[in-house]
């Protein structure tokens, strides 16, 4: 397989296949240097010199959960001293502190004890008080949970989510798209078929979504490549995901880190490739790649800007997930300092909301 050949192919805009995904994905040395460059002029020609952001905050409203996902460091059982569920006020509370977010992010365990009026509940007053507050989250996990619990087609979970706040769904609990991994990583998981119908149902009902990757456990290439396929199926064919973010693992204080000996993040060079080969690969149905300054630190993340990434991601504020897994990067980078870093690295930066549409004046401190 010849990379010249593959690179005409996406100058020209048309997709390349599993076998050349995968080819890019096994380059090194030198060769990987035209993977990367072909990623930043795919890139240049999407989103120019801008860098996208968005000042938003985490919400983690419980870390009780039932599926105790290997690679999870934040899941607590019902009955451990460190377990604990928010009510409607003590969300409010924690809103209260960051009133000029445009977005919140729920994030949370899967409680057995939590029903949907709960969900609805919260929502419901966080739009009630913050009704210009984009809420984003609730992943198709949680969505299959409270289907489970109701007995309700997802449709109906879905609308009832939506009519009480919802603006857009957190694609997570995708990991790898593939079940023999899924089944090692996270057996009591929903299996891929099931995140697909989810996100498609939400996609069809005009509720948009995320797509996320967890990369640097035991995935194979093969488990990458098919999982970024399909996810460039759906977007094909709905249009319903927002951006691509790229997860690293954090093996630190995981049970699929001591279970697997993975004792380190994987290799920069590896990261570096993968951002890639990801903007090469989902070129041109996926406009917006972005990275994670909490997984890879502030300054590599601002790296993987030059090798197909448009978007910093957000301020976030408070951040429990990584941090649980032995991350060591923050929760919370202010927006002057964004700002800063990607002027520095001769970027444009733009302040957007959750659909990416810009807000305020941009380009400068």
């Amino acid at each position: 397989m010849n990379f010249n050949i593959i690179s005409s192919k996406i100058l020209a805009g048309k997709e390349i296949n599993k076998e050349e995904g995968l080819f890019l994905l096994r380059m090194n040395g030198g060769e990987e240097r035209n993977l990367l460059a072909l990623a930043a002029e795919m890139n240049s020609r999407l989103n120019g010199n801008r860098v996208t952001y968005v000042k938003n905050r985490n919400l983690n409203f419980t870390n009780i959960c039932a599926i105790k996902c290997k690679f999870c460091g934040f899941c607590r059982g019902e009955g451990d001293r460190e377990a604990f569920t928010l009510n409607v006020d003590e969300i409010l509370q924690k809103l209260e502190k960051n009133p000029d977010v445009s977005e919140v992010c729920i994030q949370g365990g899967i409680n057995p004890r939590l029903d949907i009026p709960y969900y609805v509940d919260f929502l419901r007053q966080i739009k009630k008080y913050y009704p210009a507050v984009h809420i984003h989250g609730i992943s198709p996990q949680e969505v299959h949970f409270l289907g489970a619990n109701t007995g309700w087609p997802l449709e109906k979970v879905i609308q009832t989510l939506m009519e009480a706040g919802l603006d857009s769904m957190a694609g997570t609990a995708a990991e790898i798209l593939v079940d023999q991994v899924r089944e090692k990583i996270s057996p009591a998981k929903i299996p891929t078929g099931r995140w697909v119908a989810i996100i498609r149902t939400a996609h069809s009902l005009g509720l948009k979504s995320t797509a996320t990757i967890l990369i640097g456990h035991i995935e194979k290439a093969t488990d990458i490549i098919d999982h970024l396929d399909l996810l460039r199926g759906i977007q094909k064919e709905t249009q319903g995901f927002t951006e691509f973010i790229p997860l690293p693992f954090i093996p630190y204080q995981t049970p699929l880190g001591a279970d697997y000996s993975l004792s380190e993040i994987i290799p920069w060079a590896q990261i570096r490739r993968f951002y890639a080969l990801a903007r090469v690969y989902l070129f041109p149905s996926f406009k917006n790649i972005q990275t994670s300054w909490v997984k890879l630190g502030a300054d590599r993340a601002v790296q993987t800007l030059e090798v197909g990434v448009n978007d910093f991601g957000g301020t976030l504020f408070e951040e429990n997930i990584t941090r649980s897994a032995g991350g060591n990067h923050g929760q919370y980078l202010s927006e002057e300092e964004i700002r800063k870093r990607l002027l520095r690295a001769g970027k444009v930066p733009l302040q957007r909301d959750t659909l990416y549409r810009l807000i305020g004046k941009n380009g400068s401190i």
